[in-house]
This record gives structure tokens, C-alpha cells and sequence, in this order.
């Protein structure tokens, strides 16, 4: 029997080998973002029937995707409601061996939009592989206003905008001792700004980003501990968050482009808001040491207001024949293709032997975009190899 499109996917295995040490203890980190269909605005996914959306129609099929990745020993999911979470998730993965931790995102929106935010992220262990030393979970605009505070003296009373830093995102850090080994290993998981239209926080994203790298090798013991940062990052491999992760501190380009953003607050051809890298000018860099062609697939455009069917039509197919050689699309586009969630980890403590390949856009296009009746979210799901390198 054929295996569903959404399951078609290649082992790569890596074939450098580390330079220095032997590898111990194999394990193998998943990360997903889930899809909360709430968070978005009505019609975001107009092409896909109402029914496939439903998170009892979904769930099903993200569980498919579980049991067929059935080698993962740590899961994070981003976009998770706490309904969700407590009801369903919880259940099922403990019956699948998993134990789960949890943190909800700041619940307070905006002064004019009184919803709260239903979401969060979830980090999933196999008890019978790792055990669980300590987690930590916040809120990114509480960090940011204590080292706002911290840097706040007598000669020195630089602030900025409360909105500036009025990030509604958040974090999970997990601790880790594997069972076969008895090492460490700290696993963070982070959904972070998301950056498209006039909602452009780069600013914020690459705070955030750089904050959540720091704060991950505080919390593991030191940039020479195993640790790793994966989840849901809002930014490609041309924006400063990107760059900033690569390379530990911005270029002078990224910094540049940051300085010159229109931020909230601001007027035409004005700058009177402060910048948020003049408030934290220490902080955009951190100590820790295959980009795949994309991990996000949708398409909010207003061709696709009509449900498709199981098959592409022709004028369906034709908005495809720009990207059928992986052709990104910005976000800010109505179809958006693009690489956003990534595993990042230390490399002078961990090897990684291999990684899932993205399925090929062939397999997608018959839908049209995701999410769909195979694919149940608007990201694809991650997953990677690890091993500890002796020391």
C-alpha cells in the first residue's frame, strides 16, 4: 500500500563526521507547528473546506504523522490551544509514551482587541529514553523588561516605546538526561513574531530570537552544553533573525536595516522612536556556536476563495508553474512558500547524522496548498538525528 503524500518523505543521512570525538547516545527531536486555525483572520485558508479544518478532523492525521515518525524522543509543537493541549494532546501522547510540558503565550492582546490568546507551545518527551531534570517557560516581554530595567541608572536613562517590546510571544526550556548515557541536553522551544505586510517587526523577531539563544545556553549551564533551539521562527534566511542565529551578532547590513525601520509610533519621514537595538545594544548576539527549500505552504490569494477538489483544475495548476522549481515567495504575497521553522543546535557537543527531507512540492500541489485533507497544518513537520560527541 502507497504511503499518503504527506508521509513520502527521505531519510538524508549527514555523512561528515565529526572532526574531533566519538558520537554516543542517538536521539531524535521532532518540531511542528500544529496550525491554531483561531489566530488567523476568516477565509485565511478559503481554498481548503471547512470540514478539513476542524481540529477533530485534523488531529487524526497529525497523529498519522506521529506514529509514523515513530523514532522521535522529543516533540515541540507550536500553535497548540490549551483546550487542545489538556483534552486531547495529553491523552494521546501519553498513551504513545510521551510526557508533556506546557507554556501559554502572554493571554492580553492589543488595547482594541480584548481576545485573549488561546496558544501556546508544547514539548513532548519519551519517558522511557530521556528524563526530565527542570523546565522554564516565560513570557518575552517580561525578559525584556527586566534587562530594560537592569540597564536603566543614574547616567543612563535610554527606554523606549512599551509597545516596542510588547512581544505577545513565549518560550519553553526543557532540561534533559538521557537514559542511556546520562548526559544533558536542553531543548528550547519558541514561536517566535511573526513578520509579514505592514506588520514588519523584524526588530522584535531578532530580539526575541537572539534572547531565546541566550537565555537557552543560561539555562543548559554554557555555550559548551548540549543544547538545542527549535520551533516556529517567522523569519527566512534573508531576514537579520536569520542571520543574526548564523552568525552570533548582526552584520552591519542587518543592523542598518533594523535602525531604519518604520516602527509603531512613527509619522511619514520621520524618526522619532527609538530603535530597539539603541535600547539593547548588548543584546543582539549570543554565544552558541541545510536550510530545506520550505516548511510553510499556504496561499490566502483571491483565486483560491473556491474549495478545490482532490485534483488540481488547470487554473489552479497555473498559479504553481512559478515555484514548481522551489521558488520562494516572501510573506506579504497571497501564496507563501517559504523555510520559517528550524533545528538549530550546538555543534561542538552534538553531531546531527541526519535529517527528514521536505516532501516535494509535487505532492502538494494537487491540493493546492496546505493545509489540506493529507497535510493538516500550514507548516510541515521537522525532524532530526542527533547524537552527544564524547567528550
Amino acid at each position: 500500500m502507497s504511503l499518503s503524500a504527506n508521509l513520502q518523505r527521505e531519510w538524508v543521512p549527514n555523512q561528515t563526521l565529526p572532526t574531533a570525538g566519538l558520537i554516543v547516545g542517538d536521539f531524535v527531536v521532532m518540531t511542528y507547528n500544529l496550525l491554531n486555525k483561531d489566530l488567523g483572520p476568516d477565509g485565511l485558508f478559503s481554498y481548503c473546506p471547512d470540514e478539513l479544518l476542524s481540529t477533530a478532523r485534523r488531529h487524526p492525521v497529525l497523529m498519522g504523522e506521529i506514529d509514523h515518525h515513530k523514532d522521535a524522543d522529543i516533540i515541540c509543537f507550536q500553535e497548540v490551544s490549551s483546550l487542545y493541549y489538556d483534552e486531547t494532546l495529553v491523552p494521546d501522547m501519553h498513551e504513545r509514551g510521551y510526557t508533556g510540558a506546557f507554556i501559554k503565550r502572554p493571554s492580553a492582546r492589543s488595547a482594541d482587541d480584548k481576545r485573549p490568546w488561546t496558544d501556546g507551545s508544547a514539548t513532548f518527551f519519551r519517558s522511557a529514553r530521556f528524563q526530565l531534570v527542570k523546565q522554564e517557560g516565560g513570557h518575552f516581554k517580561d525578559l525584556f523588561e527586566k534587562e530594560q530595567e537592569k540597564l536603566q541608572s543614574p547616567t543612563n536613562t535610554t527606554s523606549c516605546d512599551p509597545d516596542l517590546i510588547d512581544s505577545k510571544r513565549s518560550f519553553l526550556f526543557v532540561l534533559f538526561r538521557c537514559l542511556e548515557t546520562d548526559r544533558l541536553v536542553a531543548v528550547g522551544n519558541v514561536h517566535l513574531t511573526c513578520v509579514y505586510g505592514s506588520y514588519n517587526r523584524m526588530d522584535l523577531n531578532s530580539l526575541e530570537a537572539a534572547f531565546a539563544l541566550r537565555e537557552l545556553v543560561r539555562f543548559c549551564g554554557g555555550a559548551d552544553a548540549p543544547h538545542i533551539l527549535c520551533g516556529d521562527f517567522n523569519f527566512e534566511e534573508h531576514h537579520p533573525g536569520y542571520q543574526l542565529m548564523r552568525d552570533g551578532l548582526l552584520s552591519e547590513a542587518s543592523a542598518t536595516y533594523l535602525r531604519n525601520l518604520r516602527l509603531p509610533g512613527e509619522k511619514d519621514g520621520s524618526k522619532n522612536v527609538m530603535s530597539l537595538l539603541d535600547v539593547f545594544p548588548d543584546f543582539f548576539t549570543h554565544d552558541s556556536g541545510h536550510e530545506p527549500p520550505f516548511t510553510c505552504y499556504e496561499d490566502s490569494s483571491p483565486e483560491c476563495a473556491t474549495p478545490v477538489g482532490p485534483l488540481p483544475t488547470k487554473a489552479l495548476q497555473a498559479l504553481f508553474d512559478v515555484a514548481l522549481n522551489y521558488t520562494k515567495q516572501g510573506r506579504g504575497a497571497d501564496k507563501y512558500v517559504a523555510a520559517v521553522d528550524y533545528i538549530w543546535f550546538s555543534s561542538s557537543s552534538l553531531h546531527c547524522s541526519g535529517a527528514l527531507r521536505m516532501p516535494e512540492e509535487r505532492l502538494i500541489l494537487p491540493f493546492h496548498a496546505c493545509p489540506n485533507a493529507v497535510f493538516p497544518s500550514d507548516h510541515l513537520l521537522m525532524k532530526a538525528q542527533f547524537s552527544f560527541l564524547k567528550a
